[in-house]
């Protein structure tokens, strides 16, 4: 029994691609070849002319554009308070959503997350985690700060192909 990973590219009759991912363990067919059961194969026919990435690059400088101004419009002058910080954050996340779609770049899905909590001398980490490619996905994050509270609003743009 082998593991084979990898990838392979099969060229049609009429000049197509497909690119085949593999992850199996399987035995082998006597002569080497496909495997005979077990295998998960996923083919991905692409036909002649078609795209392989986006026309247009997302506009990041927009977007941090966009960050700074929704964040700092609706938390200049606002007070930490649990409640109302809970809702503008749902708003805040909305409106920045609305403003980066009126952007008009096709085929890019958009994901925006906020937080907001009280300034009082703590230390904070915030992480994610995405599976993406970094050819043609990226994001955008913007950090305010008042006397009161912080907020950190992030961005990300993934590439629907």
């Amino acid at each position: 029994m082998r593991t084979q990973r990898g990838t392979k590219d099969l060229r049609g009759s009429q000049g197509r691609v497909a690119a085949v991912r593999d992850a199996v363990s399987t035995k082998e067919r006597p002569g080497g070849g496909w495997p005979m059961r077990g295998s998960s194969v996923c083919v991905c026919a692409c036909p002649p002319g078609s795209e392989t990435g986006p026309a247009k690059r997302f506009p990041v400088g927009a977007v941090d554009a966009i960050l700074q101004d929704v964040l700092r419009g609706y938390l200049q002058e606002q007070p930490y308070e649990p409640g109302v910080c809970r809702e503008m954050a749902k708003t805040i996340a909305e409106v920045i959503k609305a403003r980066v779609k009126d952007l008009l770049v096709p085929r890019y899905k958009i994901v925006v997350v906020t937080h907001i909590g009280q300034l009082n001398e703590q230390s904070m980490q915030i992480g994610s985690r995405c599976l993406w490619d970094p050819a043609t996905d990226t994001f955008s994050s913007y950090v305010f700060k008042n006397t009161s509270l912080f907020a950190l609003a992030n961005v990300y743009a993934i590439y629907f192909e």
